[in-house]
């Protein structure tokens, strides 16, 4: 038995592999522990999956101007301190970080307690994290093939992404007569990530009824930001079933058959596992514009298309839902067996040998 100190945070996208990870940690009877920012989606996450929680404060540093920098540095030595302590208390024999700004700290407090240090880094392109820790790192698990380039040749292992263990462990599709669905229709799965994505909600919403009319029905995760103006914005309508976020999605893929979402590596991950066409648009704003080179991956596998979002008005948007409709068969002919599929237990079995 070990005892494993796993810091993620800030998105599902860092938060969902390390549960997966965990989930399959704990079949070898170790011993985990989780930290994360206080009051938020990690710690709700982690605590709703039963697992021990031990919360610091820290912010992310921003890429624009913002007076919260003013705080960070004494966020980032408090927090750093806090996780010593806590790395004193719970004496970890291994550190997992799986990314986002939460790793940083509590990453940098296990090196100074001389703890081997291992990272599971999801993008195409490397977070800030990761890239800071690879130096002090043992090994570091990577998700896309191509992120190889940034991070020593000796210590990097290509295992594919953690994704959600709902997606190979739940066959259940929706009750689709509970949510007013019809069974030969057309199904649309929109996904924004795990806060949901405003633009893509906000692009979709006046072409609705056009996608209704052409057989579609719409799978919805709209975050909760959005989740009050779509509700308003769809009324009464059939052939929609929205929700906010749901930590266990399989059954709305092994209902979709196309997807719009956003390039999160995780949820690109997800889909091709799942073997669903895709419309990608990426998130420009991602650091390294990661979500960019993450989706390029699946379309030059010719699994999905791109459609940037300078690009996007409702109208190309229904234009080319319509052109992924018509070509979804052929498509799928293009997955094979997904290498995201056994990751979490390829690196739980390296982390229990160590």
């Amino acid at each position: 038995m070990k005892r494993i100190l796993i810091a993620a945070g800030g998105t599902g996208g860092h938060i969902i592999p390390a549960l997966s990870i965990a989930k399959e940690l704990k079949q070898f009877d170790n011993e985990l522990l989780f930290v994360g920012n206080r009051n938020s989606i990690e710690e709700k996450l982690v605590k709703a999956a039963g697992y021990d929680f031990r919360s610091i404060s820290i912010q992310k540093l921003y890429r624009r101007f913002t007076p919260l920098h003013i705080k960070f540095p004494f966020k980032l030595v408090k927090s750093t301190f806090d996780s010593m302590k806590i790395i004193r208390d719970f004496r970890p024999d291994i550190f997992l970080g799986t990314g986002g700004f939460v790793s940083g700290p509590v990453g940098y407090a296990a090196k100074l307690k001389n703890k081997p240090i291992f990272i599971q880094e999801q993008n195409s392109y490397p977070g800030k994290t990761s890239r800071i820790l690879a130096s002090s790192a043992k090994k570091i698990f990577i998700g896309t093939a191509s992120a190889q380039r940034y991070f020593p040749a000796d210590k990097v292992l290509y295992t594919g992404n953690p994704i959600n263990s709902s997606l190979y462990e739940d066959d259940d599709k929706l009750d689709l007569q509970a949510y007013s669905l019809r069974k030969n229709s057309f199904k649309l799965f929109v996904i924004g990530g795990s806060q949901g994505s405003y633009f893509l909600n906000k692009s979709l919403i006046p072409i609705i009824d056009d996608l209704l009319k052409e057989n579609f029905e719409i799978i919805w995760q709209t975050g909760n930001y959005s989740y009050d103006e779509i509700s308003r914005s769809i009324g009464n309508r059939k052939g929609i079933h929205y929700f906010a976020f749901d930590p266990t999605p399989g059954k709305y893929y092994n209902s979709a058959d196309i997807a719009l979402s956003r390039c999160g590596a995780i949820t690109l991950a997800e889909l091709e596992t799942k073997m669903i066409p895709s419309l990608l648009v990426p998130l420009p704003s991602a650091a390294g514009n990661h979500q960019f080179y993450n989706g390029m991956e699946q379309v030059a596998n010719k699994r999905a298309r791109m459609l940037e979002q300078k690009d996007l008005t409702p109208e190309k948007l229904k234009s080319e839902l319509l052109r992924l409709k018509n070509d979804q068969k052929d498509m799928k002919q293009n997955f094979g067996e997904s290498v995201h599929l056994h990751a979490a237990l390829t690196i739980a079995r390296i982390l229990n040998r160590e």
